[in-house]
């Protein structure tokens, strides 16, 4: 029997962040974000950007981030929420925006640069895709996003030499088979020992390569997928927090709630109590969404 492919999901919403930060958090999927009004702050790790109209952030799915608005005039987003798989059925090569090095990169392309402005114009063009839903427009959807990206490596590309960009791709897939294996099997006990043999490298070598291109050690990145699934239960679900425990591979509690703390800075029952409202970001479209309004509503100056 032939096997279905399954199709890389895409998600446009529009979204307010609140004035008070949220918690840091990571995703499973890319997520570009273009501000259509208002200002406000966007976090990247240690990094803080001012956003305002016509910027455009771009996210990969292993860096913590948070947004807040500007009391007085809050920002508003449209996000793209994609599939890395939609790009690497395409074209590997436009994965590279979303595979840098946090330390090194800049999350914000300032709505005054031609990138941004046609970046803009190709979301609105994907507002009005989802908006109208005529025939066709799953793959006009699809084919406009792997544009954006396009236009992301572009830019990018004119700041980076080109054997920069062809190590930092070389290292990702070198560590992809490790974070394949680890992204199926976080709910296991899982070793250092063990994602080092998924690579064929020593386990110090393997340690190395976690730290040189994630930024961030084995154990941490193991947590975080770990603390991700309890934060995806515990805002989508009402499974008892014993349940929320195990089901996201924690053996104990004392180890669930200090690393729950930790990278979210808030105890599990705090989060569940208040993630309600951001839950989108665990769990694709939800009707607390909003559905993208007509294009002509948005910034139109824009190319």
């Amino acid at each position: 029997m032939k096997t279905m492919r399954k199709e890389p999901a895409i998600h446009l919403f529009e979204w307010s962040p609140r004035v008070h930060i949220d918690p840091f958090h990571t995703h499973d999927h890319l997520e570009i974000g273009y501000c259509l009004s208002g200002r406000g702050t966007f976090y990247f790790g240690q990094k803080v950007y001012a956003a305002q109209p016509g910027d455009v952030f771009v996210v990969n799915h292993l860096e913590r981030h948070a947004a807040a608005s500007d009391a007085d005039n809050p920002s508003r987003f449209l996000f793209l929420y994609f599939d890395p798989l939609l790009i690497e059925q395409a074209d590997p090569e436009l994965l590279l925006p979303f595979v840098y090095l946090p330390t090194k990169f800049q999350n914000r392309i300032p709505g005054e640069l031609d990138a941004a402005r046609r970046i803009a114009r190709r979301f609105r063009e994907l507002a009005d895709e989802q908006r109208h839903r005529r025939p066709g427009y799953r793959g006009m959807m699809r084919g406009t996003v792997l544009q954006i990206c396009a236009l992301l490596l572009r830019h990018y590309s004119e700041q980076t030499p080109s054997s920069e960009w062809n190590r930092t791709l070389s290292s990702y897939y070198r560590i992809k088979p490790a974070l394949d294996y680890i992204g199926e099997r976080f709910r296991e006990p899982l070793t250092l020992e063990d994602a080092a043999a998924r690579l064929g490298l020593s386990p110090s070598r393997a340690r190395h390569l976690f730290q040189e291109k994630l930024g961030v050690g084995f154990k941490r990145y193991l947590l975080q997928l770990r603390v991700n699934e309890a934060k995806r239960l515990l805002a989508s679900t009402d499974l008892p927090m014993a349940d929320v425990m195990f089901a996201s591979g924690f053996q104990s509690h004392a180890p669930f709630y200090r690393a729950f703390r930790q990278i979210v800075g808030a105890a599990p029952l705090e989060y569940r109590e208040l993630s309600r409202k951001l839950a989108f970001f665990e769990n694709g479209p939800t009707e607390n969404k909003t559905t993208p309004r007509s294009p002509a509503d948005y910034n139109e100056s824009a190319p």
